[in-house]
């Protein structure tokens, strides 16, 4: 048994026990049946090379760590081949990993016909939604070239996983004003999604959609024509459909917290290890407007200015840094909670799927879709991804059927704001 730190970011996710249920999901779909002893050989690879994935979480009050734990390689892999795919596949999202859990992560293969779902839920202390994607990077690679030319799968990163890793590339004077970033400054905003009160009989509920490409790709197409991002276009819909779901003024200010990867700071980020590095940003627009063409520009106003700052995403990490560094833990967890703010409204874009690098053996994936933690009401996490020219969307909360239709109602407001943007 080892010691591993929890670094600071680990820390936050823990805290962050009380707002949610830390666990980050994620599923790929590929049109052939995965080799279970291949998968499982590299699965090993995995965890003996990530060894916070197999620890259990110490709750010291000085400080917490990780405890590497003995482990089967059938602790983290589940297979099978379930007669009712829909209800195996809820049943494994709607699970919680244990912080005391002997691994942190769960994959499960579930054969259809000749179809393989991989499953996958893990405690989001080990790694963000960019972390996932540099670890399945790494596995497909290791997965081929095992099967294809007997490799032994250990080519996966072991690199540091700490936030000041973020600073490593900079010059000294950039480094220097980055870490002095103290203020986090976040407009307030009372707008929130009208779920039902908090309730003991809450359980959780996750809702997917997708957004097909002849409606994607279009409004993708006609935005970047006017100078838009598709983030800039997921937020733009977001807020239009919540307008329509709340009946909001064209005059209304409203502002969504925006999903930061603080791995644009790095030149390569394939020296670290698989961790988190994510922050959020603000936008904030002071009117609406009447339609979504007028949206769409106060969206892209506000988002020029963060995406010219320098130091985007950077602000307050400092000041986070220096709570947990000059406090026992279970002083400077009551703290950090004072000023830290359970985004209401916010939107987390895990980009576009690299099909040719989450490739098995030349097997590209077909589908796939993300979904972040379960929130405690009001927050409502808007979880994207895009796949072969489609837009997946999802939404986890704790609640119950009501706010399930509220949020599929959501969805198909916002995927009408998408056709709407392909229009403009």
């Amino acid at each position: 048994m080892s010691r591993l730190p929890c670094e600071m970011y680990d820390k936050v996710n823990y805290m962050c026990r009380k707002y949610m249920d830390r666990m980050a999901r994620f599923e790929l779909v590929y049109d052939f049946r995965i080799d279970e002893k291949a998968f499982k050989a590299t699965a090993d690879g995995f965890l003996k090379k990530a060894p916070v994935f197999r620890s259990v979480v110490v709750k010291n009050p000085i400080t917490p760590y990780w405890k590497t734990a003995d482990y089967r390689v059938e602790d983290m892999v589940s297979v099978s081949e379930p007669e009712d795919i829909e209800a195996a596949r809820k049943e494994f999202f709607m699970q919680e990993i244990p912080t005391n859990n002997n691994v942190q992560i769960k994959i499960a293969l579930f054969y259809s016909g000749n179809k393989t779902y991989v499953s996958f839920i893990w405690n989001h202390m080990g790694m963000d939604g960019g972390g996932f994607k540099q670890f399945w990077l790494d596995f497909c690679r290791n997965y081929t070239a095992y099967v294809n030319e007997g490799k032994a799968p250990t080519d996966f990163a072991d690199g540091p996983r700490g936030y000041k890793e973020i600073y490593a590339d900079m010059d000294k004077e950039k480094c220097r004003k980055a870490k002095s970033q103290f203020a986090n400054v976040s407009l307030k905003d009372n707008h929130k999604f009208p779920f039902t009160p908090e309730s003991e009989h809450d359980s959780k509920v996750l809702v997917v959609k997708n957004v097909e490409p002849e409606f994607f790709e279009k409004a993708r197409i006609a935005c970047k024509q006017r100078g838009a991002t598709v983030n800039d276009m997921l937020i733009t819909a977001y807020m239009h459909a919540f307008g329509k779901m709340t009946n909001m003024k064209s005059d209304e200010s409203l502002s969504v917290s925006c999903a930061t990867d603080l791995r644009r700071h790095l030149k390569d980020f394939n020296r670290i290890g698989y961790t988190n590095h994510v922050s959020f940003s603000q936008c904030y627009i002071e009117n609406k407007g009447e339609s979504i063409s007028e949206t769409l520009d106060a969206v892209m106003k506000s988002m020029d200015k963060i995406k010219k700052d320098p130091f985007m995403g950077l602000h307050g990490l400092p000041l986070l840094n220096i709570a947990y560094k000059t406090m026992i833990y279970a002083q400077a967890e009551p703290i950090v909670k004072l000023f830290y703010r359970n985004p209401t409204l916010s939107v987390s874009n895990v980009g576009n799927i690299d099909v040719k690098g989450f490739s098995l053996c030349g097997n590209e994936p077909v589908g796939a879709f993300v979904a972040g933690a379960a929130k405690n009401k009001p927050c409502a996490v808007m979880t994207a991804l895009t796949i072969n020219g489609r837009l997946s969307v999802s939404m986890c909360l704790n609640g119950n059927e009501e706010d399930e239709k509220l949020i599929k109602r959501f969805f198909d407001e916002f995927e009408k704001a998408i056709v709407e943007l392909a229009l403009l």
